[in-house]
């Protein structure tokens, strides 16, 4: 393995320090400094985030023409292989946003400010939030950090999650990118054969959490930003402890424990056991250091900039038809009613509007802090986001993923691994909630 230079070192140490202060230590109360960022950038657009948001999806849809009917080489390129599903998906988002905009009927949708006010203002938060944490998290990704907690982490996989050492680096990339960057990572890794299909399919429903800079948008949608830094660690935390009750019990431990081909011998895999295992971390962290550059940092805005466009595009139209089963129709209180008294037994305020909460993070990891973002105490919304993440499959994103993956994952394998998830996790995180507030 290349031996990396004093230099490469001290690259790493600077801008490792950097991306940990960014994201990772409370410089305002409990507000890391990426949320204040964020929040200053939300400050001075104002209302005008609106028109970000209108523009960005304009724009959107102009590329699909482009790329569609006049068959323009730079528009294809821009949408890359995105299924024709997705680009109607896409323009429906414009629309809905534009009949949001114009209050056109039917006004108990798109005139309400808790059903259409509400999409136009998860938008904006999204937009913002996601572009500003998706470009300073190349501080994480090219600095090294991800590769240095992942050596370091390789001892403990296979002790605790039955998981080869790679899914340290799995996971810390879902944390700090996003569920769809885990579920694909992890896809690699089983084609490659450094997973089983059990290890897989464990790496994606109990890893492919999202990112540190959704987080940041949950906890700003359910106004509790100032719990940002504690909700990090306890969400990390949980992710850990969830993988390792969860990959020793039905469904995740009756997987098959076989490799793609079939076979149970894994591929050759020769790695550098040079130095300690310390030593081995700061050489590859400091490798990867290199990769950092200023290019590289007007790249990442660019990437954000997309990554939020897109993702604004797809939740509008799954949140504005939520949002309207939400409000005008009992299903979700119908759904949640067996699950209101689990809830007011372990003490937790405003049971009741609590309860629909639980069920809606399958749908959108959104739509649950959206649900409670008003009118509901301030420990149960801490409750709601933290669970949300926690059960991590939700379909708009990691969901679609692994349904799409080569990982073998069914409908209903998600939907049982996303029951056992939540049930384990709602007498944890009360308790959590119950000594923080």
């Amino acid at each position: 393995m290349e031996k990396a230079t004093k230099r490469d070192v001290m690259r790493f140490a600077v801008l490792g320090l950097i991306g940990i202060f960014l994201y990772f230590i409370p410089v305002s109360g409990s507000s890391v400094p990426v949320v204040l960022i964020v929040n200053f950038i939300k400050g001075i657009l104002g209302d005008n985030l609106k028109y970000v948001v209108l523009f960005a999806l304009a724009l959107l849809v102009a590329i699909i023409i482009g790329a569609r009917f006049f068959k323009n080489e730079a528009c294809a390129k821009y949408l890359g292989n995105v299924s024709t599903y997705k680009q109607i998906h896409y323009c429906v988002a414009l629309l809905v946003v534009l009949a949001v905009w114009f209050n056109l009927p039917p006004a108990a949708i798109f005139a309400d400010p808790n059903i259409g006010g509400q999409v136009l203002t998860l938008a904006g938060t999204v937009m913002s939030t996601v572009s500003i944490c998706g470009w300073f998290i190349v501080f994480v990704l090219k600095s090294g950090i991800v590769e240095f907690f992942g050596t370091l982490l390789e001892p403990l996989m296979r002790p605790l999650f039955k998981m080869p050492g790679p899914a340290a680096v799995n996971c810390l990339s879902s944390y700090v990118v996003s569920a769809a960057v885990g579920v694909y990572m992890t896809d690699q890794y089983y084609e490659s054969k450094v997973y089983t299909q059990r290890e897989a399919t464990a790496a994606a429903v109990c890893f492919s959490t999202i990112s540190v800079g959704y987080i940041g948008v949950l906890s700003s949608i359910g106004g509790i930003e100032n719990m940002y830094g504690t909700l990090l660690l306890l969400t990390f935390v949980m992710v850990f402890v969830m993988t390792v009750i969860t990959v020793r019990i039905p469904p995740l431990s009756r997987v098959p424990n076989t490799y793609i081909d079939g076979t149970t011998e894994p591929a050759d895999a020769a790695a550098s056991q040079e130095g300690s295992r310390f030593q081995r971390a700061v050489n590859a962290a400091a490798l990867r250091s290199r990769d950092f550059t200023m290019a590289e940092f007007w790249k990442s805005l660019v990437s954000a900039l997309k990554f939020a466009q897109t993702i604004i595009a797809y939740m509008i139209p799954i949140v504005i038809v939520t949002l309207s089963l939400v409000h005008l129709t009992p299903l979700f209180t119908w759904l949640g009613k067996p699950i209101a008294p689990v809830l007011s037994l372990l003490g937790l305020p405003d049971a009741a509007a609590v309860a629909p909460a639980v069920l809606l993070g399958f749908i959108e990891v959104s739509l649950p802090a959206i649900s409670v973002s008003t009118g509901v105490a301030a420990q149960s919304v801490f409750f709601v986001v933290m669970l949300s993440i926690s059960q991590i499959i939700f379909m708009t994103e990691a969901g679609n993923a692994m349904l799409g993956s080569k990982m073998k994952i069914s409908f209903g394998a998600l939907v049982v691994n996303f029951v056992v998830r939540t049930v384990i996790c709602i007498p944890i995180i009360a308790l959590l909630s119950h000594l923080l507030f």
